[in-house]
């Protein structure tokens, strides 16, 4: 018998949950299973993905109603080395450019596309399992508990960090402004872009324009705003948007010279990008902050009775944001992908024999190493680049432009003092010995034609922005292999592809949520703005989603009871969200009830429903959190994001320039693989 034993724990595959199919998630799944083969099951949850009449999985697209993203990132050198040397070549197959040092630049979708294309070997032989929905609370294997490890690579409103009650820290905010552009490649002379030398040496000077292209004809204009000049760009947009127009910077009826617009126009022509050329304008709000833990133990009661445990682990922009100006935020998505997957082949290989073994459940002590690396790495990004860009403003020098900028002895005085600026930079780089562009001198005359190229105001404010921070942001990486040494001859070789998937081609629907929330007859006031605020929203405010309120736990059966058939539709998701302790209507009555109370009374009905609780009492609430699929928060945006109404502000899609006729479908919604259907558990009740 402790043989059986031995041989389960030796030879059971590792069962592998990954939220997010973006570059983090897929570098993390690569390396993982080019590194424990068949002893790991990985499934990747992602809904940018759909099956199309072909049964070919793939990314949505305009013709599906959304819209992948333009920016370009800068991947490090020291990070792709520690990558296996398949995904090396893969992933720089059709663009490799080296636009900054040591590093090379490519379009964030190319990212995505190939790591998605160098998966597919490993998808073929069933290591790993690519299904095209988000993860959410009713996927069956979070109501089961059905896998070892969960992995939130989900991005900045990440679901599984939510899902876990990890709390975000946030170190300050900021705002911008992102133009994405793309130049064809036959264009007249007038209209061909700046060498990237020029381009370099034209964003390091200054910290209000920020351009990362891909051959200089694709990529993303980034414009620093202050907070007045974000929001007149956000109402802007927001009249667009209700009236379902693309907005066009060539027609000032549209469009007119008005602060905003004029602020997007000068950054355009300081790096010569013509107008017509502009795809999209987006408003960025950059939130740096991290999450309070990067790992948690979930407990989960099984069919038996019995309580079996698996660990959670956040990567990317799920355990922390960075300031995008210094350019690091996928590299350390990507460290920390490599060092999680690193640390689990360690935790599930043996000492005395050196092969794998896996035995669940892993220890959250066998995991200290990545806590220890991840807190290293957010000091190195944050507190080393991050910071160095969000505690110097720009508040002041736009004021200041504003004031004198207008005035010819000013326009003097500045001009020299950009130029001046532009020559010290042009000089700090090419002595570099390992500058990309030593065969490409930028003259007198080019940075002259910048400065000449924008108005007056725009002069003064470029001359009184402070130019990179690069010295103080200068220093050791924090390394992958430090922490986490691996030879390449440890990586597996690609499988051979053995047969060809067909997939069911995906179906539109539109899914519909349905969220209940129990008051109490408490007065809070924030309470009430909260509800109003989502009743309000644009998919409250129409038929798409419901939100219905109740006071007390009778009325909550009640309301259920008579919603049973619709509550039975596949299109739709139910969730509760309910306060910690519910307050009673007359004085003397019974204690109050508390969201315990809550839990059992929505469940005895819908046994998996996730439910919210809004409260602040954080001390009192372990009780509740005991339950599986519930979660605790005291923040707004929480609440928000769990009705469905938040939006990754740091890729908001903005609007388009190109009128793109669009009516776009409905949300496509993909088949649930692992959705648990309410019916079984409501039509049994």
């Amino acid at each position: 018998m402790a043989s059986n034993k031995q041989e389960q724990a030796t030879y059971s595959p590792l069962r592998v949950v990954v939220a997010g199919g973006g570059p983090v998630g897929l570098t993390f799944a690569l390396n993982l299973t080019m590194m424990m083969g068949k002893h790991a099951k990985i499934s990747i949850y992602e809904g940018r993905w759909f099956v199309n009449e072909e049964g070919v999985l793939g990314w949505q697209g305009v013709q599906q109603g959304k819209i992948r993203r333009d920016q370009v990132v800068t991947l490090q050198d020291h990070v792709i080395n520690q990558m296996p040397m398949y995904v090396q070549k893969g992933l720089f197959e059709n663009i490799n450019e080296c636009v900054w040092q040591t590093s090379r630049n490519i379009p964030i979708r190319e990212v995505e596309d190939r790591l998605f294309a160098l998966i597919q070997p490993f998808v073929k032989v069933e290591q790993v399992e690519l299904i095209p929905e988000n993860l959410h609370e009713q996927s069956e294997c979070l109501v089961k508990g059905s896998f070892d490890v969960l992995i939130g690579a989900d991005g900045a409103n990440s679901f599984v960090r939510r899902y876990c009650n990890i709390t975000m820290i946030s170190e300050g905010l900021e705002y911008a402004c992102g133009v994405a552009y793309d130049i064809p490649d036959q264009v007249a002379e007038c209209d061909a872009p700046l060498h990237q030398a020029l381009n370099c040496i034209l964003t390091i000077s200054q910290t209000r324009y920020l351009v990362n292209s891909s051959t200089s004809r694709r990529g993303y204009l980034n414009i620093r705003l202050i907070q007045s000049e974000y929001d007149e760009l956000t109402e802007c947009l927001q009249v667009f948007q209700t009236k379902n127009e693309s907005l066009d910077l060539l027609d000032y009826s549209k469009c007119p010279n008005s602060p905003v617009w004029s602020i997007v126009r000068q950054g355009l022509d300081f790096f010569k990008i013509h107008s017509k050329y502009v795809v999209r304008v987006a408003p960025i709000q950059i939130n740096v902050r991290h999450s309070s833990i990067v790992i948690r133990e979930l407990r989960f009661q099984q069919e038996n009775k019995t309580w079996k445990t698996a660990l959670a682990f956040l990567a990317g922009d799920a355990a922390m944001n960075v300031h995008f100006w210094p350019g690091r935020g996928m590299n350390s998505g990507m460290k920390a992908a490599m060092s999680l997957a690193r640390n689990i082949l360690r935790s599930c290989t043996s000492k005395t024999k050196e092969q794998i073994e896996v035995r669940t459940p892993l220890r959250f002590l066998d995991f200290l190493d990545y806590e220890g690396f991840m807190a290293r790495l957010r000091a190195r990004e944050q507190q080393g680049r991050s910071l160095r860009v969000l505690v110097n403003p720009i508040d002041d020098s736009i004021e200041e432009a504003y004031k004198y900028g207008h005035l010819s002895y000013c326009y003097v005085r500045y001009t020299n003092k950009l130029m001046k600026k532009l020559k010290e930079t042009r000089q700090r780089l090419e002595e570099r010995p390992e500058w990309p562009h030593k065969n490409r001198q930028v003259l007198d005359d080019e940075l002259q034609l910048a400065a000449n190229r924008i108005s007056s105001n725009a002069v003064a404010q470029l001359s009184l922005a402070n130019p990179w921070p690069t010295r103080e942001m200068a220093g050791v990486e924090v390394l992958v292999e430090d922490t986490f040494p691996l030879n390449q001859q440890q990586f597996l070789p690609v499988p051979s592809i053995t047969k060809h998937i067909r997939r069911t081609p995906s179906i539109l629907i539109k899914p519909r949520l349905v969220t209940l929330w129990i008051t109490g007859f408490g007065n809070d006031m924030n309470h009430k703005h909260i509800i109003e605020t989502i009743q309000g929203s644009k998919q409250f405010s129409t038929i798409q989603h419901e939100l219905h309120i109740v006071k007390t736990i009778d009325e909550a059966k009640a309301w259920s009871n008579g919603k049973k058939t619709s509550l039975l539709r596949q299109d739709v998701v139910f969730k509760v969200i309910t306060v910690w302790r519910l307050e009673n209507n007359m004085i003397g009555e019974q204690e109050p009830q508390t969201a315990v109370d809550v839990i059992r009374a929505v469940r005895s009905d819908t046994p998996h429903v996730p439910v919210l609780i809004y409260t602040t009492k954080k001390e009192e609430i372990q009780p509740a959190l005991e339950f599986p699929n519930v979660m605790a928060t005291d923040s707004e945006n929480d609440v928000y994001e769990f009705v469905g109404l938040a939006l990754d502000t740091q890729w908001n899609t903005g609007c388009n320039v190109k009128d793109s006729k669009s009516n776009y479908p409905s949300t496509i919604h993909q088949p649930r693989k692992e959705f648990l259907r309410r019916t079984h558990s409501i039509s049994n009740s």
